[in-house]
C-alpha cells in the first residue's frame, strides 16, 4: 500500500490559480511535514520565472516541450525555499502542472526534478536522516484540462527507485500543528591558521559547525521544564482534549541542555592558530509537528533540527555575500551582527516560515522577496520580528560572564539580550541577504565546489 498524503484545501485552490493562468507547463515545490504515520503538504509553490525583471522571455521554435525545464533552477529555488523552513517542515516533493499534450513527459520530469532537489537540499545540512525519516517523496502531475491529480513517490535514497502509487486526499480544514519554542545561547569559537583566505574560513567554519552539530544530537530536551522519555507523548490526553477547544496555537517550550563532550581524552588537544571566529548570540528556535499523537523525538528531532539549520544558514550567507561582492571590506569591522531571523505567517495555518533580514533592508525587498520565493504576498506589518538585532559596539559579548550549559536556556521575550554575532579576531564581513535568483546560480556553484575541493 502507497503513502497518503493529507493535502490543505489551499493547495487545491493554488492549483485552480496557476491553471487560470493558461501556460504550457508550471513546476513547483510542496512544502509539509513527513512522518511514519501521516504525510501532510499545507502549501505549493511554483518555481519563479527566471527572467530579471523587465527581461523579454527568450522564445524557442516549436511547441513547448519538457525538456526545456530547467532543473538547475528548480534546484536553487528549493534550496532558497529549504532555509525559510522552520524544524519539522520541508519539501516533500514536486508538482508539474501542464496540458494534456505534454501529459505522457511528466513522470519521467518529474522524478528528474524530484532527485535534483533533494540533491541540492542535502548539500549543506549538519544533519543526517534517521531510521524514522521516511525516504518516499511526492511527485505530483496535474491536468491543466481535466484539473485531475496523479500523485506517485519515489525513493530517494535509491537511485533507481521507481514510481508507486500514492494517495492525495484534500482536506476541507487546515492540519493541525503544534509549535515547539526555544531559545538557545551560542557561543562557538573556531580557530583559523595563520593566513586563511575567505575560501579556508568558510572551510573551517563549515568544520567547526559539523562537530559543534555532533555534540547537539547529544543534548537532552525539556518541554515545559521536563524531561519526557522519548517514545512518550508530548502532550498529555487532559490537556489535548482542552487545546482542541481553543482555536489559539498550542505552544510548548523548550530548554536544550547541552552535555559535555562524550569523547573522553587522557591528553589535551592542541591546536595551532593565530585567530579565531566566533559565533555568539541567542537563537530562536521553531518547530512544528502534528498535533495528532505527537511524540517527544519528533519535537525533538524538529527542534534540533532547526537549530542546526539555523546556524548553519546565517553562515552561508555570509560566505555568499564574501563571493558575490569580494572581500574588500572584509578588515573593517571586527564584529558584524548574523542576520535577524523573523518569522511569516501561512494563510490559513498557524504554521509560519522564517526568512533573515538584515538593517539596510528596505519594507519593499523583504516583501518582494518572500514573494518571489513563496508566492505570497505578505505585508511587512504581518512579520514577527522576534530577534532582535544589536545596534551597539558587539565586543560588548565578549566581556559577559562565561554560559553556564549545566543551566538550561530559559524563554525569554524578545529583548535587546536576543542578539547574534559572527565576531573574528582578526576581521569580519557585513553580509546581505538580499540575493538575487540568478546570483544564487553563481553563489551555489561556488559554495559547492569549495566544499569539494576542501574535503
Amino acid at each position: 500500500m502507497g503513502r497518503s498524503y493529507y493535502v490543505d484545501e489551499a493547495v487545491e485552490k493554488y492549483f485552480t490559480k496557476i491553471i487560470q493562468q493558461q501556460k504550457p507547463y508550471v513546476t513547483g515545490l510542496l512544502i509539509g511535514h513527513c512522518s511514519l504515520l501521516r504525510d501532510y503538504v499545507l502549501l505549493a509553490v511554483q518555481t519563479p520565472q527566471k527572467e530579471e525583471p523587465g527581461e523579454v522571455p527568450k522564445q524557442r521554435a516549436g511547441p513547448p516541450r519538457l525538456d526545456d525545464i530547467d532543473e538547475e533552477w528548480v534546484s536553487i529555488h528549493a534550496s532558497q525555499v529549504n532555509r525559510m523552513l522552520p524544524g519539522g517542515l520541508l519539501v516533500v516533493g514536486v508538482f508539474l502542472i501542464t496540458s494534456p499534450e505534454l501529459a505522457k513527459e511528466s513522470q519521467n520530469t518529474l522524478r528528474k526534478l524530484l532527485f535534483a532537489v533533494d540533491k541540492t537540499s542535502r548539500k549543506n545540512r549538519l544533519w543526517s536522516p534517521g531510521e524514522n525519516d521516511p525516504t518516499d517523496r511526492a511527485a505530483v502531475h496535474v491536468c491543466s484540462l481535466t484539473k485531475k491529480n496523479t500523485c506517485r513517490t519515489f525513493d530517494i535514497s535509491d537511485p533507481k527507485s521507481t514510481a508507486k502509487p500514492a494517495d492525495w486526499k484534500y482536506q476541507n480544514t487546515p492540519s493541525s500543528w503544534l509549535t515547539i519554542d526555544c531559545n538557545v545561547h551560542v557561543d562557538l569559537i573556531i580557530p583559523l591558521s595563520s593566513s586563511a583566505t575567505y575560501q579556508e574560513k568558510q572551510k573551517y567554519t563549515r568544520q567547526g559547525l559539523v562537530q559543534w552539530a555532533k555534540e547537539l544530537e547529544n543534548a537532552v530536551i525539556l518541554f515545559n521544564g521536563q524531561v519526557k522519555d522519548s517514545d512518550g507523548d508530548l502532550v498529555e490526553e487532559q490537556k489535548k482534549s482542552r487545546s482542541s477547544a481553543h482555536s489559539s496555537p498550542q505552544i510548548i517550550s523548550a530548554n536544550i541542555l547541552m552535555t559535555p563532550n562524550s569523547v573522553n581524552r587522557s591528553t589535551a588537544q592542541v591546536q595551532i592558530c593565530k585567530s579565531t571566529l566566533r559565533i555568539q548570540g541567542v537563537v530562536k528556535c521553531r518547530g512544528y509537528v502534528s498535533s495528532s499523537k505527537p511524540k517527544v523525538r519528533d519535537a525533538t528531532q524538529a527542534i534540533k533540527r532547526d537549530l542546526q539549520n539555523t546556524l548553519s544558514d546565517r553562515c552561508e550567507i555570509l560566505f555568499e555575500d564574501i563571493i558575490l561582492n569580494g572581500s574588500q571590506h572584509e578588515s573593517e569591522k571586527e564584529h558584524s551582527p548574523l542576520p535577524q531571523r523573523i518569522f511569516i505567517p501561512v494563510p490559513g495555518s498557524t504554521v509560519m516560515f522564517c526568512d533573515y533580514v538584515f538593517g539596510d533592508e528596505t519594507e519593499e525587498d523583504l516583501e518582494n522577496r518572500i514573494f518571489e520565493m513563496l508566492d505570497q504576498e505578505v505585508h511587512y506589518k504581518a512579520l514577527a520580528f522576534v530577534e532582535e538585532t544589536n545596534n551597539r559596539e558587539t565586543h560588548e559579548n565578549e566581556h559577559q560572564p562565561p554560559h553556564d550549559s549545566s543551566k538550561p536556556n530559559q524563554p525569554s521575550s524578545p529583548s535587546n539580550e536576543e542578539r547574534h554575532t559572527f565576531t573574528k579576531g582578526t576581521s569580519t564581513k557585513q553580509q546581505n541577504i538580499g540575493l538575487l535568483m540568478a546570483a544564487a546560480v553563481v553563489v551555489l556553484a561556488g559554495l559547492i565546489s569549495l566544499y569539494y575541493l576542501n574535503e
